[in-house]
């Protein structure tokens, strides 16, 4: 695999993923996203690029999930990380009902942006909880 653990800290206040610790993490970030970009610049048909981009996806996708797993976390971090991860899932649970019930309520089938914060609600207030879980058990040195 290309990227290192040790360029990477877990993302603690915007959500899920990785954050470069280091300049070796920020170039890998800058070099993902210039082949992207390479990709969308290249003068060839619209599907082509849609299978690049894709397989390039995949690749760093694969990567990503590699670095992830292969972080070493002490035990503090570690328990701070599963109680947030807890309260951002039972917060993403509790707006995915309250987007049920307002899609049942309604009446009708909701398509298109009229679906986007039904959709994007859930996403948001886990954020949300993540980062003030974080936030607090940091604060309490837990």
């Amino acid at each position: 695999m290309v990227g290192k653990a040790k360029w990477f800290t877990r993302r603690r206040y915007t959500g899920w993923g990785l954050m470069p610790k280091t300049w070796q993490g920020l170039v890998y970030i800058m070099a993902i996203a210039g082949v992207i970009a390479f990709i969308q610049a290249l003068k060839i048909a619209e599907n082509l690029k849609l299978i690049f981009t894709a397989v390039w996806v995949i690749l760093i996708l694969v990567d990503v999930l590699h670095v992830m797993a292969s972080m070493k976390l002490d035990e503090r971090e570690q328990k701070i990380e599963a109680i947030a991860e807890r309260n951002a899932a039972w917060a993403m649970i509790a707006s995915i009902a309250i987007s049920i019930l307002y899609v049942t309520t309604v009446g009708k089938e909701l398509t298109g942006t009229e679906l986007m914060p039904a959709l994007i609600f859930p996403l948001v207030a886990g954020v949300i909880v993540k980062a003030a879980s974080n936030v607090i058990l940091d604060r309490k040195g837990i």
